[in-house]
């Protein structure tokens, strides 16, 4: 029998990777929590994790850490459907007189269009209607 936390499916945004990686223990805790359940990437953050991983960060501990987590993560396209949420949330953000950064716009765009919670400290994201969002 499956619980509520195995049918929800988590996509973790970037920064909150970072911090897993870093043992940041809110991001430890949430990920504690959430960890049996369906865990997803979106496509932006994975190369945004790529780019970190290849210049910024030398440290070969966190690599690794990020290449095992990696192997559990599916990783959420980005397509048709979340091109045009992408558009759509954006008319609708500058309509109200505010902007979204473009990863900020893309990530959300996918999480939602899969159905999944996203977990972040952003607050950019707060503008992106119907985007269930979770903090640690």
């Amino acid at each position: 029998m499956m619980t509520s936390q195995e049918r929800t499916k988590y996509c973790l945004d970037t920064n909150f990777i970072i911090e897993l990686l870093n043992g940041k223990d809110n991001a430890v805790l949430v990920y504690e929590e959430i960890k049996d359940a369906p865990l997803t990437i979106t496509a932006i953050s994975s190369v945004a994790l790529f780019e970190i991983l290849r210049g910024k960060e030398q440290n070969q501990a966190k690599i690794q850490k990020f290449e095992e987590l990696r192997k559990t993560l599916e990783v959420l396209a980005f397509g048709e459907k979340e091109a045009e949420e992408a558009g759509q949330t954006e008319k609708a953000i500058h309509e109200k007189g505010l902007n979204i950064e473009i990863d900020d716009l893309l990530i959300g765009a996918t999480a939602k269009t899969h159905g999944a919670i996203l977990i972040t400290n952003d607050r950019g994201f707060d503008s992106f209607e119907g985007l269930q969002l979770r903090s640690y």
